[in-house]
């Protein structure tokens, strides 16, 4: 009891902390907020002290506690996933354990921010839709729907009715303007059964909770535009790598009958779609005659729903800069190969590197000997670590 206390005392500081900054929907995948339960009685104070939320997601917060769990909880995935894509770079996608979560990098629509935006927005659908079919939240469960494709508009309508949330009655501008990707549909050979992912659900709590608040934090239209492309391309990333499971019925091993179901797949096969989308990610600018996004120059390549798009150039993350959102690279450890992701060449940007050699005890010639004991050596062993200047 006076752990759980304690737990929630230092929470509740993180909160003023949170209350006093600039802050984001992404501080709800910081370490600090992984330890809140939805099973609290109270729910209230807690919510109404995210003040770094809109009013909508703060209620979200009081009424769907469950939902609002999970989705914290993708938080966290997205932020894994984002280091795991990026260890080898020089941005490795620093978190700070403060309210601006990735720094002040998210002020400038950079590539980073753009895979930011693509990862989160991913990730809070894949979580969701995940849990629907584990029969972790009672808003939803199996997607038994086997339409060639579905409805946006209409799925959106099924998910207000099923959530204790208050939505505009305006569609979210990730609806109107971007088109659902039709996920392959067959049934040939086979029957429709079993637990499909519900996406559609997934899909709805990503934009109802995520793409609503653009209005509220971006007063700039082209920003606005360039948040709400990045997570409706992040969301098509989840439904392009739907995949078909199948079980086979009949006697003696035969295959008389075939039931499938649409499962997602590791949360790990999305975020290396979303990097590749990251290396190839194209500058734009607002045509105000038409209210479009173009690329900035002619020569870049045309982009559509599923590509990633950004404003400003990134910076060279080099050298420690805040402004930027930028750590630098002083420090990291990296490999002597050439021209490499975590090469030395490139980590250290020319300022060199040091190396360190330690000494190591540990095992080694290790035999198995009748029965039933492993005998190992101890061998001394040289390691050599290279760290940038």
């Amino acid at each position: 009891m006076y752990l759980l206390q304690h737990q929630y005392l230092i929470l509740i500081i993180l909160l003023i902390i949170i209350q006093t900054t600039a802050a984001f929907w992404w501080s709800l995948g910081l370490p600090s907020f992984q330890s809140w339960s939805s099973t609290q009685k109270n729910q209230e104070p807690f919510c109404s002290s995210l003040t770094f939320l809109t009013a909508d997601q703060r209620y979200y917060c009081q009424t769907n506690p469950k939902i609002f769990s999970i989705i914290s909880r993708s938080l966290r995935q997205a932020i894994e996933e984002c280091q795991y894509q990026f260890r080898n770079q020089r941005w490795n996608c620093s978190i700070f354990n403060q309210s601006d979560v990735f720094g002040k990098l998210v002020l400038r629509k950079t590539p980073e921010t753009a895979f930011i935006y693509a990862l989160t927005s991913a990730s809070v659908m894949h979580s969701i839709a995940k849990a629907c079919a584990k029969g972790e939240l009672t808003e939803c469960g199996c997607d038994k729907s086997q339409q060639p494709s579905f409805s946006p508009s209409a799925s959106l309508m099924r998910t207000r009715a099923m959530l204790k949330y208050p939505i505009s009655s305006t569609p979210s501008m990730s609806i109107s303007l971007f088109a659902s990707t039709p996920m392959p549909q067959t049934n040939d050979g086979f029957e429709w059964g079993g637990c499909s992912d519900d996406l559609k659900f997934g899909r709805n709590v990503s934009v109802s909770f995520i793409d609503e608040q653009e209005s509220y934090m971006s007063r700039r239209r082209i920003v606005r535009l360039v948040n709400l492309h990045n997570n409706e391309a992040g969301r098509q990333a989840v439904e392009r790598n739907v995949q078909l499971t199948c079980k086979c019925h009949g006697v003696s091993g035969s295959c008389t009958l075939r039931v499938c179901w649409r499962t997602l797949p590791d949360f790990r096969l999305i975020g290396s779609e979303l990097r590749t989308k990251y290396a190839s990610a194209t500058q734009v600018r607002l045509n105000r005659r038409l209210s479009l996004l173009k690329p900035r120059k002619t020569s870049m390549k045309l982009f559509n729903t599923t590509d990633l798009i950004y404003i400003h150039n990134s910076p060279s993350f080099c050298e420690k800069n805040l402004r930027l959102g930028s750590l630098g690279t002083q420090g990291r450890e990296c490999n002597l190969t050439m021209n490499e992701p975590g090469s030395c060449s490139v980590l250290c940007c020319d300022r060199g590197y040091e190396t360190i050699i330690r000494t190591i005890e540990e095992d080694c010639e290790c035999q198995f000997h009748w029965c039933c004991e492993v005998r190992c050596k101890r061998c001394i062993k040289r390691v050599e670590k290279h760290y940038c200047k």
